[in-house]
């Protein structure tokens, strides 16, 4: 099981509701809420009767700090990964808010290892596709002033390519996976 949420997981392979939890485990409901939210781990004696109440073992439900700080690491990964999505908005989008973010939390390790490769490719997709747009708008020249016909359809070539990578990225990420390890790392 994931430790990510894992009271939460217990409770509902045994089919319990949080009020059938307290119930059987004499903690009240509050309190597995906030275990389930992440806002608390939860004291020992908490813990044992939960455990009681799961018919599992006490350290199965034990998140250490070190396990929830990967967890946010990966939390602020996502984040990046996200915000390249921004360029459905944004020109060059894909690239300004993941970097503000990837500065702001490169002192993480995951964060710093992850947001390299995601900045990376979305650097080297950008001037591929920044430059056939460009070549492109020369070529066919610019006509009567209008943007040429291939220019939106770059972009939209450009957009799709990006989604398709969040996505692929997300569900890496999930699964705590290389991220699209046949790019080079250019950051």
């Amino acid at each position: 099981m994931k430790k990510l949420n894992t009271l939460k997981a217990y409770r509902k392979v045994k089919n319990y509701t949080q009020e059938e939890l307290a119930k059987h485990s004499g903690i009240s409901i509050r309190t597995i809420q906030r275990i389930e939210k992440g806002l608390t781990t939860g004291s020992s004696h908490t813990i044992k009767a939960l455990a009681k109440a799961l018919n599992i073992e006490s350290s199965d439900l034990i998140i250490t700090k070190q396990e929830n700080a990967i967890n946010d690491d990966y939390q602020k990964v996502k984040l990046i990964n996200f915000s390249i999505l921004s360029v459905l908005l944004i020109p060059f989008g894909n690239i300004i808010l993941p970097t503000i973010l990837f500065i702001l939390n490169k002192s993480n390790k995951h964060v710093n290892n992850l947001g390299r490769r995601i900045l990376s490719i979305q650097i080297l997709i950008t001037f591929i596709l920044s430059g056939i747009a460009i070549s492109l708008f020369f070529i066919i020249g610019r006509g009567n002033g209008a943007i040429p016909r291939p220019v939106p359809i770059i972009y939209f070539l450009y957009s799709t390519v990006n989604i398709l990578i969040v996505i692929h990225t997300s569900l890496a990420i999930d699964k705590k996976k290389k991220i699209l390890k046949f790019f080079p790392n250019i950051v």
